[in-house]
């Protein structure tokens, strides 16, 4: 997530220079070629382009509302998660208690049993996270808002058995290797460990199925993320927004021609910026919906699970009491993650 009010100029150049470059030497070219011959098969009445222009722009602007809604869903998924974790953390503690229990033994291991219900919850955020931000098989290739990520070494991705190791024990960690999906294997394995504690007598029936519940709301909030994730923005809307908007691209210097050399003079010329700045926000209006699209990609523009995954540990890891608590994630160049 990019948190500075406007982009640096830095991190837009990387996507606009080739276009710019384009842009310019294109207009450049039929320009000089139309100075120098005056053929009239270069110039073409502008109505037919604007028409053109502005269905384009209808269209890409259905494409980006399209694709930030997906943004603002995968953010919205770890609202909820947010939300439920801090339920999640609340619950443990206030039900699991030894008021039904009749072993004295047993009742002495309630804060390790808070502990590690609280710690392998924690594990499961960050191996979500992770799973998330994995390339997906249909991404054909890194764009430029990945390779500037890339570039970070702060932004680096983790590996899944090290965040178990973080926060379950080695054993428990060791138990994950090689499941295809570690995230729901951590959630069932919390299931299995509160029906344990309801069979000692530490968790009443009603209290159990409370916080059942709440594992099935991660599992259901996992399940949108992973929607997202594994379902890919209609390539029919993604690839024809690009082919319009660059076929108006390619006509547009034509029509600019027509309107300039009414003027007269050296005014013909005047195509040249007109054409890359109205060029390049076509363009770059197609970019931003291609940027939005997919936002667990460890990209810019995405949903900054890293930092909610540290904000949550924090609150949970103060509600079992400790104070040496990890700082909050800061933004490293003005992208947060």
């Amino acid at each position: 997530m990019y948190t500075r009010k406007r982009i640096a100029f830095r991190h837009f150049w990387p996507f606009a220079w080739r276009t710019v470059l384009f842009f310019g030497l294109y207009a450049t070219a039929i320009v000089t070629l139309y100075v120098t011959t005056h053929w009239p098969y270069l110039t073409v009445p502008f109505v037919p382009i604007a028409t053109i222009g502005t269905a384009v722009a209808f269209y890409v602007g259905f494409k980006n509302n399209s694709a930030y809604d997906r943004l603002w869903e995968g953010r919205r998924v770890w609202g909820s998660l947010t939300n439920a974790s801090r339920s999640w953390g609340m619950m443990v503690q206030d039900y699991i208690t030894n008021l039904s229990a009749t072993n004295s033994v047993t009742t002495a291991y309630l804060p390790a049993h808070h502990r590690l219900l609280v710690y392998r919850h924690l594990a499961y955020l960050n191996v979500l996270r992770l799973q998330l931000r994995s390339r997906p098989v249909w991404q054909e290739h890194h764009g430029t808002e990945l390779q500037l990520i890339d570039h970070i070494s702060a932004f680096q991705q983790e590996k899944i058995e090290d965040e178990l190791l973080l926060f379950l024990p080695k054993e428990e960690a060791a138990t994950y290797q090689g499941k295809a999906n570690v995230a729901t294997q951590l959630i069932r394995r919390q299931s299995a460990h509160l029906r344990e504690l309801r069979a000692q007598g530490l968790l009443s029936d009603i209290y159990h199925n409370e916080l059942e519940r709440m594992l099935v709301e991660f599992y259901n909030q996992q399940g949108a993320a992973e929607r997202i994730k594994s379902f890919p923005f209609p390539r029919q809307y993604a690839f024809f927004s690009y082919v319009f908007v660059w076929l108006f691209i390619l006509l547009l210097p034509f029509g600019l021609i027509t309107e300039m050399a009414k003027i007269g003079g050296w005014h013909v010329w005047l195509t040249i910026p007109f054409y890359v700045i109205i060029a390049w926000v076509f363009n770059t209006m197609e970019v931003v919906g291609d940027t939005s699209e997919n936002p667990f990609e460890n990209a810019i523009n995405d949903v900054p699970m890293s930092a909610i995954c540290r904000n949550i540990e924090i609150d949970l890891r103060e509600m079992l009491g400790e104070t040496n608590l990890p700082p909050k994630l800061q933004a490293v160049d003005n992208i947060l993650m």
